[in-house]
């Protein structure tokens, strides 16, 4: 395990992380007894601090428990959907929106789009609000998002936008009409920022996605970057075949 002491990061969250996909991939399934914190520590070749706080990590998260005199256990619900399916249709992108809950950390107003910004044939509204969020999914922090809504529009319920799901929000706004929605998806790695507030290594990979949601006259509604954790991620496509398409594959043995 002499690749964790060569990541940059603390050690720990390293740990933490290599738990958690144990878990999501079933190798640790809802029951199970975590191994003892010296076994860990030899597996990993860390200290039995370092293990502790990983431990202590997913404890917290309601992951692992401990039961007095047994051991740490894994929960039952441990392994649960804390994914996020990339939306290739508006209800797969609802539901992956909708399914954290938001923390506000910064708010502007009277803000200009990054100027970096490619908005796929829209234009630019006069003046947007600009918020940074940090939101969590079953307790952990997953992701970081940078949103731009249009003055106008958050004029109208600024505490929801302050504190809801924006994109709901914006949808049930009267005589709004969402015309376009395009999703850009990149890997990064996290930097000094976004690795404090998700408590992540430094470099550690991230899903960026960019939204730009657009009215029928191509004025830019709003305009999001977020950055997930890259472990909860994934891209899932199902491409359907004819009759004659399936017939002229050739098969596998």
């Amino acid at each position: 395990m002499d690749i964790l002491r060569n990541s940059p990061g603390k050690l720990y969250l390293h740990v933490a992380d290599i738990l958690r996909q144990r878990l999501r991939s079933g190798a640790l399934a809802p029951g199970d007894r975590l191994k003892p914190i010296s076994e860990l520590a030899e597996e990993f070749r860390v200290a039995t601090v370092t293990i502790r706080q990983a431990v202590a990590i997913l404890e917290s998260e309601g992951r692992l428990y401990r039961q007095q005199g047994a051991g740490t256990f894994v929960t039952e619900n441990s392994t649960g959907d804390d994914s996020f399916a990339v939306g290739l249709d508006w209800p797969e992108l609802l539901d992956m929106v909708t399914k954290t809950d938001p923390r506000l950390i910064e708010k502007r107003e009277n803000v200009e789009l990054p100027s970096r910004g490619d908005l796929k044939g829209g234009k630019a509204a006069s003046s947007y609000v600009y918020l940074r969020r940090v939101n969590a999914l079953k307790g952990l922090d997953c992701l970081v998002a940078d949103a731009y809504i249009a003055s106008d529009l958050y004029d109208r319920c600024p505490e929801r936008f302050d504190h809801e799901t924006i994109i709901p929000v914006i949808e049930s706004l009267p005589g709004v009409t969402i015309a376009k929605c395009h999703q850009t998806l990149t890997i990064g790695q996290a930097d000094m920022d976004k690795a404090g507030l998700l408590g992540l290594p430094l470099s550690a990979p991230l899903g960026d996605i960019r939204r730009i949601l657009t009215a029928p006259d191509g004025t830019v509604l709003y305009y999001n970057d977020v950055s997930y954790r890259g472990d909860m991620v994934k891209f899932e496509i199902s491409l359907e075949l004819s009759a004659d398409q399936a017939n002229a594959s050739p098969a596998r043995e």
